[in-house]
């Protein structure tokens, strides 16, 4: 790869103005017309380009010329004077980095780290209020800007016609390697930053999009959740107004105004007038009476306007949210009926309905926490509902504050808590205001993710570029040498390579090293499918040997130590959450018998039977049940209301269960129980287990077929 500066003393300064002016005129309809927008207000300015196709070209004069031309195309897109003092100092940066034998990229990317990303970031904030994140954004952005334009331009100067060039570049590097490496790099460096670029715009638009029909969907969700609300309790008004008007006796009339509250309880009150705004009946009763003791004159709401509306007007009324008074103070929102009899005004009807019901009613909404916030305000803009974050007082007026809008033109920006955040407003047909807020920062999280992982991919694939194209170099230095070398050792006698045989002993080496290669593979598939079925048995011999170790060879249920084990833990447990347990120890009476007169092989059936019976009653959830060795098994118990109850069954069961060979062989069990309810800080579980043991011999000293049984 070359590239290079004019260093030389320009032969002719018209010529290279008329050449800055050229190449300049081309970079400002870039800047003006090709502008990227890659997100909001970041946008992508390739105009640079040709600015630095002019440096290299021509020579420092001509490119501040190019790009004093350039720099106003992009005050009149940007309306920001900055580009030319950043842009200037760029082409200068890299003109006096070049002299110091500085390769151009290099020079590029110290430039914006130690100048026009610092200088940026302290003059950006005093000319827009931008966040933080999106301030980091806008550098990032910046640094890979300059970098795609001035990679573009050096393989664009490779491309341009030899007349067109003040001087020969120099090479950037004297080795083959590091030729092959700058060019290749140069190219990674375009074609990953443009799809990069493309991939993020694409992944911004596509998330915008997710973002406005979100909010959209969910704002009329809400908006029409709040109608729906509202709607309801209309109707409802409506209907005990009629219903009302249909009857003639005033306590009727009082128990549908109860009725009515009771089925509606988001009606934290409802009242009834009469024509001159007294409140006749008010409910529920304990409230309205209790208001009647505390005052000398009857409650009246002349004043009130879903009084005067409906009898100026003889129509329902909505009122705006307001505090009330009398009932509460709570924020309610008034819904009334005029009660007109043959055209005559007599009164209204009225429910208060509970906005707090209604802001359980908007938390049920699909709501992201996370990102996003509802505001809801009446037609008087005053805030009904409030996301808790927020923080955001009731009935306070809720007006947005339209801003400048860096993030995208799709949605409005506003405030909250002095963070940037996208809206939607929706209206519903009662003049409310739903307002869905949106945190911008699910866009500058994505495009910074993927900025990461663009710097991550470039740092891993200049490593990777390194090592590839320094081997390659090498190979094509010095392949003929190894090949003899690596020949000659395998051979008796002397090997002579031609030039023209290079490219089949090469070939045939290759096809011997693939050769190799699947002969190893085939060996490792070998070895791997050796390891894996050993790896199996080993699996099913591990699984079986934990299974003998936990289990009783033959009831399968849980061995002894097992069974202890598992039981003192579940003992210490439940003594810590005060739950109720039963130890239960149990011993076949007389099986001596069995094994005696029907031999062992019955009496092993006979024990495999208990185990099978003992799952069935007790092996619930919570339970345990084991051998405890011979002819004695055990039970822990815990949460269980009627303990005897369930032995009890068990005994009565137990009698005919096994059968061998068609052969009922009645078996009956001695019982020690011993049950916790009360004393949770006793003993031991050691001692329980002493406890119950001794209950059993009581059992068998009682005559056996017994159950003995205490509660702690």
């Amino acid at each position: 790869m070359n590239e290079s500066i004019d260093t030389s003393p320009y032969d002719n300064r018209l010529t290279n103005f008329l050449w800055g002016v050229g190449y300049g005129s081309v970079a400002a309809l870039c800047n003006y017309f090709l502008a990227f927008e890659l997100y909001g207000s970041v946008t992508i300015l390739m105009g640079q380009l040709f600015v630095m196709l002019a440096l290299f070209s021509r020579g420092l004069f001509a490119a501040l010329i190019s790009v004093l031309i350039a720099s106003s195309a992009s005050y009149l897109y940007t309306e920001n004077v900055f580009f030319l003092v950043t842009m200037t100092a760029e082409v200068i940066a890299i003109y006096l980095l070049y002299k110091r034998n500085v390769p151009i990229l290099l020079a590029d990317l110290i430039y914006w780290v130690a100048f026009g990303g610092p200088i940026t970031y302290l003059y950006l904030p005093t000319v827009i209020d931008v966040p933080q994140d999106f301030l980091i954004l806008i550098l990032a952005k910046l640094l890979l800007n300059g970098l795609l334009y001035t990679a573009l331009a050096i393989l664009a100067y490779q491309l341009i016609p030899r007349s067109w060039r003040v001087s020969v570049m120099k090479q950037v590097s004297d080795t083959l390697s590091g030729r092959i490496f700058y060019l290749s790099f140069l190219c990674i460096i375009v074609s990953s930053l443009c799809f990069s670029m493309l991939y993020t715009l694409r992944s911004a638009q596509q998330t915008e999009r997710q973002i406005v029909a979100d909010i959209g969907s969910k704002a009329n969700s809400l908006r029409q959740v709040t109608e729906d609300f509202v709607n309801d309790h209309v109707t409802a008004v409506q209907n005990l107004r009629n219903s009302m008007l249909r009857v003639d006796s005033y306590a009727e009339r009082i128990a549908l105004l109860e009725e009515t509250q009771l089925s509606f309880p988001s009606f934290t009150t409802m009242l009834i007038t009469d024509d001159k705004g007294h409140i006749l009946h008010g409910v529920p009763t304990s409230q309205f009476t209790a208001i009647l003791s505390r005052n000398e004159v009857i409650p009246n709401v002349d004043d009130r306007s879903y009084f005067q509306v409906p009898k100026n007007t003889g129509e329902g009324y909505v009122s705006s949210a307001f505090r009330g008074r009398g009932f509460g103070t709570m924020p309610i929102i008034a819904i009334s009926e005029a009660l007109l009899v043959d055209g005559q005004f007599i009164g209204i009807v009225e429910g208060s309905l509970d906005i707090p019901e209604l802001h359980n009613l908007v938390r049920r909404t699909d709501i992201n926490p996370r990102y996003q916030n509802v505001v809801v305000t009446d037609n008087d803009d005053q805030i009904i509902f409030a996301s808790d974050n927020l923080d955001l007082p009731s009935l306070a007026t809720f007006i947005p504050d339209n801003r400048t809008n860096l993030y995208t033109q799709n949605l409005p920006l506003t405030q909250l808590d002095e963070r940037d955040t996208l809206y939607t407003q929706r209206l519903n047909s009662f003049g409310w205001n739903i307002y869905v807020f949106s945190d911008p920062n699910q866009l500058t999280e994505l495009f910074l993710d993927n900025l990461i992982d663009l710097f991550i991919f470039l740092l891993l694939i200049t490593g990777l570029f390194a090592f590839v194209t320094r081997r390659f170099a090498q190979d094509i230095n010095r392949p003929l040498i190894h090949l003899a070398e690596h020949l000659r050792s395998n051979t008796e006698l002397p090997l002579v390579v031609e030039r023209n045989d290079m490219t089949r002993e090469v070939s045939t080496i290759a096809e011997n090293l693939i050769a190799a290669r699947k002969l190893m593979l085939n060996f490792n598939k070998q070895l791997q499918h050796q390891v894996e079925e050993k790896t199996a048995d080993l699996e099913k011999l591990n699984a079986k040997l934990q299974k003998l170790a936990r289990e009783d060879g033959l009831t399968e249920l849980l061995n002894r130590r097992t069974f202890d084990d598992l039981a003192e833990q579940r003992y210490h447990e439940a003594m810590a959450m005060r739950r109720p347990i039963a130890l239960i120890l149990m011993d076949i009476d007389y099986f001596k018998r069995i094994n005696d007169t029907m031999g062992h092989p019955i009496g092993d059936e006979c024990i495999r039977a208990v185990g099978h019976l003992l799952r069935e009653h007790f092996e619930r959830r919570g339970d345990l049940v084991g051998r405890y060795g011979g002819e004695e098994f055990a039970v822990f118990m815990s949460d269980c209301e009627d303990v005897r109850k369930v032995v009890e069954g068990f005994q009565h069961d137990l009698a005919t269960h096994c059968q061998v060979n068609g052969q009922v062989i009645p078996m009956t069990m001695s019982m020690g129980i011993v049950e916790i309810r009360r004393e949770y800080s006793g003993s031991s579980f050691r001692r329980l287990v002493a406890h119950a043991d001794k209950l059993l011999y009581q059992s068998k000293d009682d005559g056996r077929s017994r159950i003995s049984m205490t509660t702690l």
